[in-house]
């Protein structure tokens, strides 16, 4: 299982959004327990600009994490070996990134002090750039999102690694941009961290919703 050790758990809440060239199209809250557990709501809107709300669960104990459908008052509970089965198919290595890397200089985000960093993955045409602090572990974002399909090509470590080899400390993003050749650009921005305690029955399963039990590709 992919799960912090509780010793070195952050607990509290992230909210962020996810925009495009045509504003916001999503609002994130992640909550994370003191022993591990993570829950991600997404509130967004359909095709027919109808809100949804999906939620993912992942227990820091058991076999298996959580899709939550709530329009459609499901739960799709899927095992973490599909996610051990992704993981093992992210093979890029730290050592042989192709990367270009520019420091951008110092900036505040969300009334935190960041490095801007912009990545230029020269082997995959792909330009990010992060906005990075130390104040907040550096995996909160993998953490939260671990439970869907981010189509990744190089492990976090691997990627720190990279980071580290052209100069830059690696950290926690608390905006990111990212840019892929012939795509949308996309920007996720943190508007709040809170280390403040998260209840337990945050991380329940809502009751009266149908249950399936699935191995589906998880969508981002």
């Amino acid at each position: 299982m992919l799960v912090t050790s509780p010793a070195f758990a952050f607990e509290g809440v992230l909210k962020a959004s996810l925009s495009t060239e045509q504003g916001v199209v999503a609002q994130i809250r992640a909550r994370y327990s003191k022993a591990g557990d993570v829950r991600m709501d997404i509130q967004s809107r359909d095709a027919n600009d109808q809100p949804v709300l999906s939620t993912t669960i992942m227990p820091a104990k058991g076999t298996s994490y959580y899709s939550i459908a709530h329009n459609q008052r499901q739960i799709v509970e899927i095992p973490y070996a599909a996610l051990a089965s992704s993981s093992q198919r992210v093979t890029g290595s730290g050592d042989n990134a192709n990367l270009q890397i520019e420091k951008l200089g110092r900036e505040t985000v969300s009334g935190v002090e960041t490095e801007h960093v912009r990545v230029i993955d020269k082997d995959n045409n792909t330009v990010i750039e992060l906005w990075l602090t130390q104040k907040y572990p550096a995996d909160l974002w993998t953490r939260a999102f671990r439970g869907r399909n981010l189509g990744l090509e190089i492990s976090d470590d691997e990627r720190a690694k990279a980071m580290k080899k052209y100069g830059v400390e690696p950290g926690f993003s608390m905006k990111m941009r990212v840019e892929q050749a012939g795509g949308v650009p996309v920007v996720f921005l943190v508007e709040e961290i809170e280390r403040i305690p998260v209840p337990l029955n945050v991380f329940s399963l809502p009751e009266g919703y149908s249950r399936v039990q699935d191995t589906p590709i998880p969508q981002p």
